[in-house]
């Protein structure tokens, strides 16, 4: 970062119910997604049926993350939430780096398990992604199917869409090995998109001999941010209701970065989505 620069952060997110079942009774379901937000100043975990949210981000320190409850596991709107309570657990006392991201999920989820655990919750399921933004250095982790990209500005006025996430899917794992190509994402994508990977309140099955589990449910992406980089955090309601070329599409349209955020709500409602669906955008720039 340039001397004399300051990071000037803004953070600003939406989110919506849309849930099949909603659609056909008059009770509606819950929310099974939830988003943290969290600055020097703000600490915030949200799950409701509609919402929208924005703050600055001061002293050039953000931390956003959205969860999404699997619908086919039990008390899945419980789990995204109390995932994200006991991780955004305490207001930001001390001074972090970016890097201990991992370290922070990790016990967040050992701390879960110990608190949340009971019979009656036992499987109860959600993806995680999850980014930490300290003095321009970010760190970007998740589970699961829940997305993270960042949005970089380019000198012909295009954006460059980067995803800094890993789909714990198994069509993933298919591109990954070569027995699949993305051409044929709209043929088989929809069959293998079952999940490899999330978080789940379940013993630890896999613990070794030491008690570790391996770190396969949690990939993990460092890097420096540059002036006018965005960071987009999805649960898999919006990537599973527009596609990449039509988010880029979309966003590339919009005058500014909140304007974009606003076109992918907009689009995401058009399109008359059957998942629930939570969005956080950070935007860097310099002043």
């Amino acid at each position: 970062m340039a001397a004399g620069k300051q990071n000037s952060l803004r953070v600003t997110a939406f989110q919506q119910s849309m849930h099949p079942k909603a659609l056909r009774h008059a009770r509606p379901v819950p929310q099974q997604d939830a988003l943290a937000l969290q600055t020097l100043n703000e600490r915030h975990v949200q799950q409701t049926p509609l919402g929208q949210w924005a703050c600055d981000a001061p002293g050039g320190f953000a931390w956003l993350s959205v969860a999404d409850g699997v619908a086919s596991s039990p008390h899945a709107d419980l789990a995204s939430r109390s995932f994200l309570q006991v991780l955004h657990s305490a207001q930001i006392t001390t001074p972090l780096q970016a890097r201990q991201l991992p370290g922070m999920v990790r016990q967040a989820r050992q701390d879960w398990l110990a608190r949340y655990l009971k019979p009656r919750t036992r499987g109860a399921a959600c993806t995680l992604a999850s980014l930490l933004y300290v003095d321009g250095q970010v760190c970007a982790v998740n589970s699961g199917d829940a997305r993270i990209w960042r949005l970089r500005p380019q000198a012909d006025g295009s954006v460059q869409w980067l995803q800094l996430s890993r789909d714990h899917t198994a069509w993933q794992q298919m591109l990954d090995e070569g027995e699949a190509d993305a051409g044929q994402a709209d043929t088989y994508a929809s069959i293998y998109q079952g999940l490899l990977h999330c978080l789940v309140l379940d013993a630890d099955d896999d613990a070794g001999e030491d008690g570790t589990v391996p770190d396969d449910w949690l990939h993990i992406w460092h890097g420096q941010t540059t002036p006018g980089d965005a960071y987009l955090l999805a649960t898999d309601g919006l990537h599973g209701t527009l596609d990449d070329v039509q988010m880029q599409a979309i966003w590339q349209a919009a005058p500014s970065s909140h304007d974009g955020l606003c076109a992918l709500h907009d689009a995401f409602r058009r399109a008359g989505a059957q998942d629930d669906v939570s969005v956080v955008l950070l935007h860097a720039s310099n002043y």
